[in-house]
């Protein structure tokens, strides 16, 4: 298929549509049902996860993908999805391993995002699944990628937000840490095959597959490796500036339009079985795009203080709704007439349904609670690209209010 430059549509936000909008005729059907059958659910996850981290990593590394700045961009992603499909499979292996539901919740509240200490509960429980090499190289593998990202958000947002107390240790005084706080130059071959090589493992184990892996073999148990070839180099971190969501932001949005843009352009029977598998990882994608934007506004484009700003984002994680309550007075401040208001209402419902629907930013991501509930208790119907289209809409509308806002302080600091 020949990939267009920007795979963005121009759809924006339209009143009375829903996030589940769904014609019964509809031939982009797909169905969510939920299974009792935890680990193998965790499972069928962790394989969607990969098999789009796969896709975007073989778009992004084609010969004939021209846009070098991709790379430097879609890097944020592709390492999320990959590391969360390693999440997932592990997790699974662990719901197999672990008997008894007050267990299985001790088992994932303890050891939450953390792949080393999933990998070291598990070793403990069963040492001898998995060859010894192999469990060596991926032990120090983990280990090297939880130190950069144990909780599984340095890949999501550009900053943490940290906090110590005052003198009198009375006041929390906040301040960010940046992920990539100088200029590296990623090998994104070296980065997406030690992925795939520590799936291979997981995915054997948790299969119960005698087979050796053998992807590990050839490779450094290093997470991160700079260098390699100039068109397949990912150059990421700078110092704190004004823009630092941007590569974030653009990020998952492009990311999620081109999973949709791909399956919107395979023919036959392969179309249904690829959006079963990429649907809920570009939902991620775009709520991801939704959130940073909101954090972006409130981080950026708002006058409040910037310790009320760290301290509202840390609490508020990732309430959509929270974070456009806290814009919206801005917003309607230089969107004022009667039409602008109309749309903010629009936006701002847009808002509630997501928020509603995907509270915790956890819904497409995992089958279940940390407490093992289902997050789907019953079978659920969605259009692919209905939905695709709804959430796009919202992160193109948030972009536009970005860049206004920018551009309304812009001017008033100059006059």
């Amino acid at each position: 298929m020949d990939v267009p430059y920007n795979m963005r549509s121009m759809t924006f936000p339209e009143k009375g549509r829903k996030i589940n909008d769904c014609d019964k005729n509809s031939s982009c059907i797909v169905k969510i049902i939920p299974e009792t059958d935890l680990p193998n659910q965790l499972y069928e996850y962790s394989k969607n996860y990969f098999y789009s981290a796969n896709l975007i990593t073989d778009f992004l590394l084609d010969e004939n993908q021209n846009d070098i700045g991709k790379l430097d961009t879609y890097f944020f992603s592709i390492a999320f999805l990959y590391r969360h499909s390693l999440e997932l499979c592990l997790k699974a292996i662990g719901l197999q391993l672990i008997k008894g539901e007050n267990e299985q919740i001790k088992f994932i509240k303890e050891t939450f995002h953390n792949l080393f200490e999933i990998l070291t509960v598990l070793n403990n429980i069963n040492k001898n699944e998995r060859p010894n090499k192999e469990m060596e190289w991926l032990k120090k593998y983990l280990f090297d990628l939880s130190g950069m990202d144990k909780e599984s958000d340095s890949f999501r947002y550009p900053f943490h937000i940290v906090h110590e107390f005052d003198e009198w240790n009375v006041e929390k005084q906040y301040s960010i840490q940046v992920i990539f706080d100088e200029q590296t130059h990623i090998d994104l071959v070296q980065f997406a095959n030690k992925f795939e090589a520590a799936y291979e493992i997981v995915d054997k184990w948790y299969r119960k597959d005698q087979s050796e892996a053998v992807e590990w073999k050839e490779l450094t148990p290093t997470f991160i490796e700079t260098g390699g070839y100039y068109y397949a180099q990912s150059v990421v971190g700078y110092k704190y500036n004004k823009d630092v969501f941007y590569s974030y932001t653009k990020a998952y949005l492009e990311t999620a339009n081109y999973l949709k843009w791909y399956c919107k352009n395979i023919k036959g029977p392969k179309k249904n079985i690829c959006m079963k598998k990429i649907f809920l990882p570009m939902c991620y994608l775009y709520r991801n795009s939704i959130e940073l934007s909101l954090k972006q506004i409130w981080f950026e484009e708002t006058e409040e203080n910037f310790q009320k700003k760290c301290k509202f984002m840390l609490g508020k994680k990732h309430s959509i709704n929270g974070l456009w309550n806290k814009i919206k007075p801005y917003v309607t401040h230089i969107f004022n007439s009667e039409d602008d208001l109309e749309n903010i209402k629009v936006i701002e419902d847009y808002c509630l349904q997501l928020h509603n629907f995907d509270n915790d930013a956890n819904k497409f991501r995992y089958p279940m609670t940390k407490y093992m509930k289902p997050y789907f208790y019953s079978n659920r119907k969605f259009d692919f690209f209905k939905t695709g289209d709804f959430l796009e809409a919202l992160s193109n509308s948030l972009d536009n209010i970005d860049y206004a806002l920018n551009e309304y302080n812009q001017h008033i600091s100059d006059m």
